[in-house]
Formats: structure tokens, C-alpha cells, sequence
């Protein structure tokens, strides 16, 4: 397993005001631990004053980048892990997840609503983490881990 800094994932970068929380998990490439860091997410963001709405969006973008990170970076191994790191702001909840996967480029992902998209059975998990989330991205880490970094903002969950 290459190595990944837990402690120093950018998570002050950007962040307006003290982090108010912070946890790192590092979980096995299991179904197991997709449940447990969705239900993580959920603890985290529930703190967060988001509406119920808001927090169900937020599990469910976890959830389907785990199953992601999980499946198609980790390929199910159980040599591979899966590195979450949530924290929690006045302002916001962040969530990076990182896999020893080969990574993606997400905007060469296929568009899940054209025809096709639809009647298949899988590729709507980023669609549905960008659609939630105000923030968004996949980098390359250089020792070889993929790293999503997703974001909400406790001012725009009130807005709608």
C-alpha cells in the first residue's frame, strides 16, 4: 500500500473559521465500509444544522463515491484501503476520499441522463455527488492515490 498523509488532506484550505471537527477512517475495500463511512457523513452533517433534505444528499453522495472508491478504484481488493477524512466547519462539511485506484477524469465520465445512460445500470454516482455538492473534485495524489474532495456549505443547504 503506497502512503497517503491523513493529517494534511487541504483541509484548511479555504475554511472560514475554526474546524469545529475533524475524523479520519481508514476502512477495508468492503460494502462494510461504505455503509460505515456513510453513516459517518451523516453523524457529521446531522451536527451541522443541514435539513434532513440536505443531510440525505450528503449521505448519499458519500455512500456513492465509497461504492466508487471501493469498486472500481480498489477493485474490491482486501490488500487496498480506502482513506475518509470528514470535518466540519461554521461555514461547511467537507469529505475527501481517497482509493489506490488508477483514478478518472470525471469529465470524460458518460453523461448518465442521455438514452443510453439511462438504461444502464451504473455511472450515476458522480453525477449525483456534483449535483449534491457545491464543491467537487478528483486530483492524483503522486503516490499513486485518487483523492475526491466534495464540499457543502451550510449557508447554501438553507437556501433551497
Amino acid at each position: 500500500m503506497g502512503h497517503i498523509s491523513t493529517r494534511d488532506q487541504g483541509l484548511a484550505v479555504g475554511t472560514t473559521g475554526p474546524i469545529l471537527e475533524t475524523r479520519t477512517r481508514i476502512l477495508d475495500s468492503t460494502q462494510e465500509s461504505i455503509n460505515r463511512a456513510e453513516t459517518e457523513a451523516l453523524e457529521v452533517a446531522r451536527r451541522g444544522d443541514f435539513p434532513q433534505a440536505t443531510v440525505e444528499r450528503i449521505g448519499l453522495a458519500v455512500h456513492e463515491i465509497m461504492i466508487n472508491a471501493v469498486v472500481h478504484g480498489n477493485g474490491c481488493s482486501p490488500l487496498k484501503k480506502v482513506v475518509i477524512t470528514l470535518s466540519r466547519t461554521p461555514s461547511k462539511v467537507k469529505i475527501v476520499i481517497a482509493d489506490e485506484g488508477v483514478g478518472f477524469d470525471p469529465d470524460h465520465l458518460p453523461d448518465p441522463l442521455c438514452p443510453e445512460g439511462l438504461l444502464r445500470g451504473s455511472g450515476r454516482g458522480v453525477y449525483l455527488a456534483r449535483t449534491f455538492m457545491d464543491e467537487f473534485s478528483v486530483q492524483r495524489d503522486p503516490a499513486g492515490w485518487t483523492i475526491v474532495t466534495m464540499a457543502k456549505f451550510i449557508d447554501s443547504a438553507n437556501v433551497g
